[in-house]
Order: structure tokens, then C-alpha cells, then sequence
């Protein structure tokens, strides 16, 4: 069972929207993930995990050290972390299913029961062996063709079996950028052999935070000089996975996050390697 739902929040008291779209049996779930400063605002009948004191706006980390709270928090849970301004998407089924439509258009807004069968659905697939991770598709990408991909691209809401990596959370570099802070976490267990499962029926939309014209505490300051930095960390870390994509004339290629210059992960590349040294140790000690 999902056990708890974090909502990591700042600026948004009185703009809910993740907690405001989600059913009554599921906002009991609710742990939303403040800043200090910012908790006496709060009147929601919720759980409330409040931040270190160092964490706040004007430290440039701060997505990636409140994320790294909720890892230890939930680290002994099955969990879900949701952006705070998620609309959840119901795609049409005939895009897997040899054109069998249940739906009048391609997709739609879902209902409370469907985001209920969501979190049920996503609960077993944590169940499932190998799976530590999963979640919901990016509206705007083109259907795959299948019900759910494995070992793939995966941003802003996650369901998490704590458990599975507990032991390797000291291990992992979760606080090194705040750009692509979720990408680098991501690689970080693909390629120790951690699996995502990630929907094709289920999607996400946020696009706060992809759209630079719309207004974001987070990301409203944000330079390109801080972004080039963040997207070259990661390269470091990981360049068999990360590159940072260069026109001829040694500019950015247009486009990418918050139109920053685009990037190209190989998930599966990641997740292929893991699965393979995991299998690889696996078979070393039963050897020895």
C-alpha cells in the first residue's frame, strides 16, 4: 500500500493544485513538505514535514536538498513525491490496444476514480520484482505504443518503493544540481540496476514548470549560466548517459528544459548497463 503522498510546496498556500485534484481517500495520504518560514500559513488537514532551516528560496539547492529529506523520509515506506501543480491525464487505450477506444478524444482530464486506480495499479507495480520506481508518462510525448515502458524517462511525480534502495542512499549525488536534479536521480538508480516502470495510460501535466512564460518561485530567477552548469555536472557524473548537445559553431543546441538548450539521456542505456552488473554480482556470489 501507498503509504504516503509527499507534496513538496513553496509560494502555493492558497494554490494547491495536486492536493485540490486528488479524491478525499487519497488527500489522508497527504504530507506536504514545507519550507520553515512558510508553515504557519498552512491549514490544510494534513501531515507536514518541515524543512531544515538552511533550506529555503535563496538556497540555489533547494529542490535537490528537500527532495533528498523525502528520500530519508520515506526510505522505510512505499511512497509517492508529486509536484505540487500536477493535473493527472487519462490517454486513450486504443493507442496499445489494436484501436479499441474508450474515450471520445485521445485524452482527457482523469476522474477521481481513475486517479484512485492509478495509485492501486502503481502500488503493484512496486510490488513487482526488480521495479523500485514508477509512475506517470509526460503528456506531451507521443504515445510509445505500449501500456508502460521499462528503464525510461521519467520527471515531477514518482512512486518509490523505499526499501529497495535504502541501502545505497548515502551512496547517491542527490544534492549536486538543482537543474535536472530528478534526472541525475533517476541515472543514479538505473544504473545500479534499479528498474523504472513507467505509464503510457496514465500522464502528467505541469507545465509551470517546462514553460518559462509562466511565473515560477523556482525557476523564475534562474540563469542559463546556472542551467549550463548543472547540465555539465551531470554530463561529469554520468557521460555515458548525459550529453549536453552543441550546434557547430559551439552554441547550445535550441530548445530543452525552459528552452535552456537541449540534452539527450539514454535511459535505457543506463537501466541496460545496471541490470547487467546487478546480474553480473548476482551470479559472483552465488559463485563464491
Amino acid at each position: 500500500m501507498i503509504e504516503r503522498i509527499y507534496i513538496p510546496t513553496v509560494n502555493r498556500v492558497n494554490n494547491q493544485i495536486t492536493y485540490n485534484g486528488l479524491p478525499d481517500s487519497l488527500k489522508e495520504k497527504v504530507v506536504f513538505v514545507v519550507q520553515e518560514w512558510e508553515r504557519p500559513q498552512y491549514t490544510y488537514p494534513a501531515q507536514y514535514l518541515v524543512l531544515p532551516p538552511h533550506i529555503t528560496l535563496s538556497n540555489y539547492l533547494a529542490i535537490a536538498e528537500t527532495r533528498k529529506e523525502i528520500y530519508y523520509a520515506g526510505r522505510n515506506q512505499k511512497y509517492a513525491v508529486l509536484d505540487d501543480d500536477i493535473i493527472f491525464i487519462k490517454r486513450n487505450s486504443k493507442y496499445w490496444k489494436d484501436d479499441i477506444s474508450n474515450m471520445q478524444k485521445s485524452r482527457r482530464p482523469s476522474t477521481h476514480q481513475e486517479i484512485i486506480d492509478m495509485f492501486e495499479l502503481f502500488d503493484t507495480w512496486l510490488d513487482e520484482e526488480g521495479i523500485s520506481m514508477c509512475g506517470c508518462g509526460f503528456v506531451e510525448n507521443p504515445p510509445s505504443g505500449e501500456e508502460f515502458n521499462i528503464g525510461t524517462t521519467q520527471a515531477s511525480v514518482y512512486w518509490l518503493n523505499g526499501p529497495d534502495f535504502s541501502n545505497v542512499l548515502d551512496e547517491l549525488p542527490l544534492v549536486e544540481v538543482k537543474t535536472g536534479e530528478d534526472t541525475l536521480f533517476i541515472l543514479s538508480l538505473l544504473s545500479r540496476g534499479y528498474a523504472n516502470k513507467v505509464s503510457q495510460e496514465y500522464l502528467f501535466d505541469n507545465r509551470s514548470v517546462h514553460n518559462k512564460k509562466i511565473p515560477s518561485a523556482i525557476w523564475g530567477n534562474q540563469t542559463l549560466i546556472a542551467t549550463q552548469r548543472d547540465h555539465e555536472r551531470i554530463a561529469e557524473l554520468f557521460p555515458r548517459y548525459f550529453e549536453v548537445l552543441y550546434q557547430a559553431d559551439g552554441s547550445r543546441v535550441p530548445g530543452g528544459f525552459r528552452d535552456a538548450g537541449k540534452t539527450a539521456t539514454h535511459w535505457r542505456r543506463a537501466y541496460r548497463d545496471g541490470k547487467s552488473e546487478f546480474l553480473s554480482n548476482s551470479l559472483f556470489d552465488l559463485t563464491n
